[in-house]
């Protein structure tokens, strides 16, 4: 299953790039691509192995302004209009990406209409190829510099990203992050 997200993966890569069309100076298109790493690489007696790191900025950054990338307008709208957003990009073959997702559920549920959330399956294959979708969502994720999955992005009504996590994160910390960007 790996080896088809993959392959779906550098694909959509793959037709992002042409379609960007390789000119040059345009700096949106110098971005790293999201690349998960090798399927051998994952021991066979480990079901889940996952970079718990925080990927902290420290200060916050402008949520960029893509020339090359559509975003979706679901997104889109949010940061225009200045709604804080939590914006999360997972993989549903992920065993992650349920528990990560009812963290967020719960925190959402606490701090209701306090901020927004736009999710993105990056993984979204059907009858192996990969989907509109998920070619789009991997496109904005290259843009934002997303790296592997499940990642958090929480953007405040200013626009600025002011936090960014790759991995599970429990409720507690989610939630002083949707406080930050809401104040």
């Amino acid at each position: 299953m790996r080896r088809i997200i993959v392959a779906a993966l550098v694909l959509g890569l793959a037709l992002t790039v042409a379609g960007c069309g390789g000119g040059g100076g345009d700096t949106a298109t110098t971005a790293k691509p999201v690349t998960p790493a090798p399927a051998a690489a994952v021991p066979e007696e480990s079901p889940t192995v996952t970079n718990r790191s925080p990927i902290e900025v420290g200060a916050p950054e402008p949520f960029p302004s893509f020339s090359t990338t559509v975003v979706p307008d679901a997104l889109n709208s949010k940061i225009e209009a200045g709604r804080p957003t939590l914006i999360f990009f997972y993989d549903s073959a992920e065993l992650e990406t349920a528990a990560q997702r009812a963290e967020i559920d719960a925190v959402l549920a606490e701090y209701r209409g306090l901020i927004d959330l736009v999710t993105f399956d990056v993984g979204g294959v059907k009858d192996g190829v990969a989907t509109d979708a998920a070619k789009q969502a991997v496109a904005l994720a290259n843009g934002l510099r997303v790296t592997s999955t499940p990642y958090i992005i929480v953007v405040d009504g200013n626009q600025f990203i002011t936090w960014r996590w790759l991995g599970y994160v429990d409720r507690e910390i989610i939630g002083k992050e949707v406080l930050r960007a809401t104040e």
